[in-house]
């Protein structure tokens, strides 16, 4: 994309040596009233033939167990897609994303989107850093579409934001080679103003990628066996089984009451006695998670981009939107359950009577070189809030008070730049989430960020009670023709503006 096609706007960045530098300009671009006692009369008597009518179609015994999502069902594990492999040794995957039908156990069969032909998400894509990938993506919907790689270092052309978009029955292709360590990553559809619903109806999809970091090897490692993927996502359904799709303008974004993992739900699965790698996604449209481990140890090993330092025990994990952790839990005779604070039991773990035959854990995971502030050449500053109040009718969602167009670049960088970003919200939730890059924490209210989150991160909650300050490196890949985004990952919030975007210069 040609940069003349983008409006002005100014833009400036503060350098540590004082000096102001100003971003180029680009050409062209949410009473009772009261009532009366009649009518209060009236719906009480509404309300108990209500309740008299739904007692006699409770009797209805395959109603109920077409209904009965209490009782805990298998976990469905996401399919591993095989590569196919030309000449030169190119690792090729192709996805199609198109509408399905799942069971999620309501009175019908629910309407999904989902990649390959699964009845929801999409399949587990495998790969290895130094591969050369090839991953083409075909739109079988009836609606534009894209794919994004979250958490991947690639050229912005293939990185699947909203500009690249996929029209219907056309294929869109990323060519790029893994250049990152082993992490857990993932892929769904990030078209402005669609990404929360085209997420929430099911496209998405988890990255594993692998290395030959030795302290793999005492590590469980057998895909769906001792290795489980945890794609946890809240849902509502209708009266007639569908999903009820919602955006909330006016707070923390929409919340749905049903948990389900990897599309089940009250899930549980077999595992083997001993250590069980759990590969969490919180892939929900807004809702945080608190999560614990009842009956078992929980040690926290990875986070967005990769493995820890060090193992780190955990009390409780806090999993925000588009967030990724990889926990150890110790499966003992007994089952063990993942459980989320508000909403209770999220999986289940069984031991099967087999061993696992790995561990135990390692002192060290990883070497992680923590980014000298010596480095540091430039600092900015990203305020999410809600900007309309009493006084003020501005826009609702913004970041540094605007709202996202696509046709406007919101700052430079240089390639080479290692650059300080200080992040607050002071309305509520915000989760930031910028592309290509993985950044370290430097700071939580100013205090150094504990063990668990000392690693290297894609995706940090920010709230009006945590102020973050991050670092990254810009070393990689220049991108002069097509931006990368920033955003807010509550997705009501990302498509109701809240989102910029940013080239990477290399002069």
């Amino acid at each position: 994309m040609d940069n003349r096609s983008y409006q002005a706007m100014r833009t400036e960045s503060v350098p540590l040596n004082g000096k102001r530098t100003t971003g180029r300009r680009h050409a062209a671009y949410e009473s009772f009233t009261g009532s009366t006692r009649r009518l209060l009369i009236n719906a009480g008597v509404f309300f108990w033939a209500f309740l008299a009518i739904a007692s006699l179609a409770a009797c209805d015994t395959d109603n109920e167990e077409a209904l009965d999502t209490s009782a805990p069902a298998p976990l469905s594990i996401p399919e591993l897609l095989e590569p196919t492999f030309d000449a030169a040794g190119v690792a090729h995957y192709d996805l199609k994303i198109g509408e399905s039908r799942h069971d999620y156990r309501q009175t019908a069969l629910t309407d999904t989107y989902s990649y390959n032909g699964m009845s929801v998400l999409g399949p587990t894509l495998r790969l290895r850093t130094g591969d050369s990938v090839v991953i083409s993506v075909t739109n079988e919907l009836d609606e534009v579409t894209t794919t994004h790689w979250h958490g991947a270092d690639v050229p912005a052309e293939d990185d699947g934001g909203p500009h690249s978009i996929i029209e219907p029955g056309t294929t869109w292709m990323a060519d790029f080679e893994v250049i990152q360590p082993a992490a857990t990553l993932w892929y769904h559809p990030h078209v402005h103003g669609s990404t929360a619903e085209q997420v929430y109806r099911g496209a998405a999809g988890l990255i594993i990628i692998e290395d030959d970091n030795p302290a793999a090897a005492t590590l469980p490692a057998t895909y769906g066996v001792d290795d489980i993927p945890v794609i946890i996502q809240d849902r509502e359904f209708t009266g007639d089984g569908q999903l009820d799709f919602a955006i909330d303008d006016g707070g923390d974004g929409k919340l749905y009451t049903t948990l389900t993992v990897n599309g089940t739900i009250n899930p549980f699965v077999d595992v083997p006695k001993g250590l069980v790698r759990l590969r969490l996604l919180n892939g929900s449209q807004a809702r945080i998670y608190h999560l614990s481990v009842e009956g078992a140890d929980m040690t926290k090993i990875a986070s967005d981009g990769g493995y820890l330092a060090s193992p780190v025990a955990l009390e409780q994990l806090v999993l925000a939107p588009g967030d990724r952790a990889e926990i150890i839990v110790n499966v003992g005779m007994e089952s063990a359950a993942l459980v989320d604070s508000r909403l209770g039991r999220v999986l289940e773990m069984r031991p099967n009577g087999a061993a696992s035959g790995t561990g135990p854990l390692p002192d060290k995971l990883a070497t992680i070189e923590r980014i000298s502030v010596s480095e540091i050449t430039v600092d900015r500053s990203f305020d999410m809030d809600d900007e309309r109040n009493f006084w003020n009718f501005g826009p609702r969602w913004a970041i540094n008070g605007a709202q996202f167009d696509m046709r406007r670049i919101d700052f430079e960088v240089q390639l080479g730049d290692t650059e300080r970003w200080t992040l607050s919200g002071d309305d509520g939730q915000h989760v930031f989430h910028p592309h290509q890059i993985q950044f370290q924490i430097l700071s939580i209210n100013g205090e150094p960020p504990p063990p668990e989150e000392s690693g290297w991160e894609d995706t940090v909650l920010v709230n009006e009670e945590r102020d973050v300050v991050i670092v990254a490196r810009f070393n990689t890949y220049a991108a002069e023709d097509t931006p990368y985004m920033f955003h807010c990952h509550i997705l009501d919030h990302e498509d109701l503006g809240m989102m910029g975007q940013f080239l990477v210069i290399d002069e």
